[in-house]
Formats: C-alpha cells, structure tokens, sequence
C-alpha cells in the first residue's frame, strides 16, 4: 500500500512537472540575464536622451549668407513683406531726409547713417538751401544679397526709381545743378536687424547711388 501511494505522488510530480514546463516554457541556455534583457531595451534606442523641446539660444551668434541662412535664422522672416517694407520705407526716408525731420529719421536709420544725415540736413539748413524730393514711379525693387554676421542681418536693396530732386538757395531760387525734371536713379541699400531682439524693425545702414544710363 505505501508502495502504490508513493507511485501515485510521483506520477502527480510528475504531471506538475510537465504542466509548468508548458506554461512557463523552459531555458535553453541561450536567454539573457535578466538584467542584461533590461540594459538592452535602451541600447536598442541609442541610449538618446528624451529631446525636451529648448527655447531659442540668444546667446548663440548666427552667421550666413543667402535668403535661406536668413529665413533658418527667423521663421518669421517673409520676403515679399519685407520688400513692400523697404519700398515704404524708401519714400518715407528721402521725404524725412528733404524735410529735415530728425525724429523720423530716427526711428529708420541706423545710428551711423543717422549722424551722417543730420550733418547733411545741418549744413543745409545753415546755408539756409531746401530741397524736395518726389518718388514719381518705382520702377523696380529686388533684394541684391543677404548676410548675417553674428546674428545681425543685413539686406542689400535695388531700388530704381524716377524722381524728382529740386534744391532751392535762400533766395527760393532753383540752383543751378538741380533738375526739375523727372529723372531715373538706381539706388543700392542695406537695411540691418539684430535678430537677437525682440523689435522686428530693420534699419537702413548703408547707401550708395548711381545714375541710371538712358
């Protein structure tokens, strides 16, 4: 009777044996540590941190050439909004220049620029001359290069244009080399932002002119 008993409990032994085995599955010498399996799970990823999304770095100093350098640089850079800009811009500024208004000067001109004007104005004005200016047709206005250097960006302008120039002496009279009629000009300008600023003003650094052969 023990005899039957202890067959009995190892055929049970037996069958649990067999019943875990097909439910937990069995080594094969080939599995990993667990440990290992765990490490792995992240070396699969390349062990990347997560990318939390950064703020913009102001302190970063951008340099570049071309509309597209610009446009990486500030998003919100468009340029047929910028060109509408600079053509305003363009009228307001030689009317202020004409006028001798300071204060609008101010506000479109680089600090350079400005003081170069306002000598001009002043020596104008002391030799008691005026000057008007009419913009009578823009001809046509297209962006000539575009640099940045440590984040400042510069713009460089085609304007032609036709306009008419008139100097007048204290005397209200029309000086000798001023034009009363239209005439075509071909002016090059550079308009300047710091773009690590929050104003999204630009401001005219640099002029040239040149005169437009007929």
């Amino acid at each position: 009777m023990p005899f039957i008993d202890i067959l009995i409990f190892a055929v049970i032994a037996v069958l649990l044996v067999l019943r875990l085995r097909s439910v937990l599955g069995q080594r094969t010498g080939y599995e990993q540590p667990q440990d290992n399996q765990v490490k792995e799970s992240f070396a699969d990823k390349g062990n990347a941190p997560i990318p939390f999304p950064k703020a913009a770095d102001k302190s970063a100093k951008i340099s570049g050439s071309g509309l597209e350098a610009l446009r990486r640089a500030d998003r919100q850079f468009n340029e047929k909004e910028f060109v509408q800009g600079a053509t305003a811009a363009f009228d307001m500024i030689l009317t202020a220049f004409a006028d001798g208004d300071q204060a609008q000067l101010k506000r479109l001109l680089s600090y350079d620029l400005l003081q170069s004007f306002m000598q001009t104005i002043h020596d104008r004005t002391a030799a008691k001359e005026t000057l008007e200016i009419t913009v009578n047709d823009i001809r046509e206005v297209s962006i000539l290069n575009v640099e940045l250097v440590d984040s400042v960006a510069s713009i460089t302008v085609h304007f032609h244009t036709t306009q008419t120039r008139i100097a007048r002496d204290e005397q209200g009279e029309v000086m000798e080399d001023s034009d009363t009629e239209p005439q075509e000009f071909i002016d090059i300008w550079t308009f300047e932002r710091d773009l690590t600023l929050s104003d999204p003003n630009w401001k005219l650094a640099e002029t040239e002119s040149a005169d437009e052969d007929n």
